[in-house]
């Protein structure tokens, strides 16, 4: 029988950890990209979005890129990493690529780093398309610990999600923010590409504290879930102050099962890193 690769769908932002993940998947030949969207985040959606198209066709790919709403209008990290004038974002919203490319495929897996305020609303727009979603990745999920502002400005959105019956992998904060690149690993890499070069220029401005990759382990665990230890069971979401933090997760018997991880390996995370790379 013929290995079919899976399709894959990202939602995301370009802070340079999620920068670094973009370039991994672009890089991989373990999955076909049939489309991406930014969500609001360290960067306004839009430039996030322009950066993608720019890093994409740097790489030859050409891919539906969306850009999502966003909630503020200040965002620190706005700057112009990449630039093209061979491609541009859709200007359809980023739902509505979403509901596109989960209904051209019919078994879509998607990875969420930023929110999940653009998957919620192709949901809403369009139910069907929970039949042809398989798997959703999720960064965050803080049932304890102190809570992904993602998970905190649409709370809404990330329990439309969770009432699903689709699968769930959540990877929360305390755990994603393990893992950094070292100023070794930046040493390793750099030189190889010009693309990751301008990637890996991003993390050297920054203290060894603020190199975070918890994008990229996102991407390892849809490519690795066997790596993880994980909490399986039904969750919901606090959707207001009164009945305590809001965007924490709490579990419950009334909704499907779920996978939350608990534990990873960094050591082998590394290893998957330096070899993608």
């Amino acid at each position: 029988m013929e290995y079919e690769k899976p399709f894959l769908y990202i939602d995301t932002n370009f802070a340079k950890d999620e920068a670094l993940m973009t370039y991994m998947a672009f890089k991989s030949f373990d999955f076909e990209i049939l489309g991406m969207s930014t969500s609001d985040g360290k960067m306004n959606p839009v430039l996030a979005a322009e950066n993608i198209v720019g890093l994409s066709t740097e790489e030859g790919l050409f891919l539906p890129v969306a850009a999502g709403k966003p909630f503020s209008d200040y965002h620190h990290l706005d700057k112009e990493i990449f630039s093209t004038t061979k491609d541009y974002i859709e200007k359809m919203p980023a739902y509505e690529n979403i509901i596109d490319k989960a209904e051209d495929c019919g078994r879509l897996d998607i990875i969420a780093t930023s929110g999940l305020t653009n998957i919620a609303k192709a949901l809403e727009e369009a139910p069907e398309i929970e039949d042809y979603i398989s798997h959703i990745f999720i960064l965050g999920g803080e049932t304890e610990e102190e809570v992904s502002g993602t998970f905190i400005e649409d709370p809404e959105a990330v329990d439309k999600i969770l009432n699903t019956s689709i699968d769930l992998f959540l990877l929360p904060l305390g755990i994603a923010n393990e893992p950094l690149l070292s100023d070794d690993m930046i040493v390793k890499l750099y030189g190889k590409d010009k693309n990751l070069d301008t990637i890996l220029d991003e993390f050297k401005n920054e203290p060894l504290e603020n190199r975070l990759l918890k994008a990229p382990l996102l991407l390892y665990l849809t490519q690795a879930p066997e790596a993880f230890i994980f909490e399986e069971s039904g969750f919901g979401v606090i959707t207001s102050d009164l009945e305590g933090e809001v965007g924490s997760l709490y579990r419950t018997n009334s909704r499907k099962k779920n996978y939350r991880v608990t534990r990873v390996n960094e050591e082998v995370f590394y290893d998957f890193l330096l070899g993608s790379l």
